[in-house]
């Protein structure tokens, strides 16, 4: 009954790419998870953004994201600055080595992202992009 239902596919389909993906990492010898290069890339896109944003973008909770960050910082990869505007929070940036790892990752990431997705067309891409879009949209109504 659960393996008909179409939640559980997305679900199961979303935790199959993870571990596809940090699969790929681990043979590569990359040592970041994948969640860990969402928030890297998210932090790479909006230079100088705090951790209660990349939260709010990756839909992660603060003890989650701060534990990642915290891991992040820790291997020299992003630099924690305090917020000119707001004392009580930290502007996260890529640090040399992290734009040097992201600049590595990318070439990689592709090949993730294109091993799922290559037997599809781009009919087939589209419409499921828009079905996610409408599944998204209406969980934020």
């Amino acid at each position: 009954m659960i393996n008909n239902n179409l939640y559980f596919k997305i679900e199961l389909t979303a935790r199959r790419i993870r571990q596809y993906g940090q699969n790929v990492l681990k043979s590569h010898n990359i040592d970041i998870t994948i969640e860990q290069w969402l928030v890297l890339n998210i932090i790479n896109e909006n230079e100088y953004i705090n951790q209660i944003s990349v939260g709010d973008k990756l839909v992660k909770d603060k003890p989650t994201i701060s534990r990642m960050v915290n891991h992040l910082e820790k291997k020299e990869y992003i630099i924690k600055t305090p917020s000119s505007i707001d004392s009580r929070k930290v502007e996260l940036s890529i640090s040399k080595k992290g734009q040097t790892l992201i600049n590595d990752l990318y070439p990689i990431i592709e090949k993730i992202r294109f091993s799922g997705l290559s037997k599809l067309s781009e009919k087939e891409n589209e419409s499921i992009e828009t079905i996610l879009n409408k599944i998204l949209k209406n969980l934020s109504d």
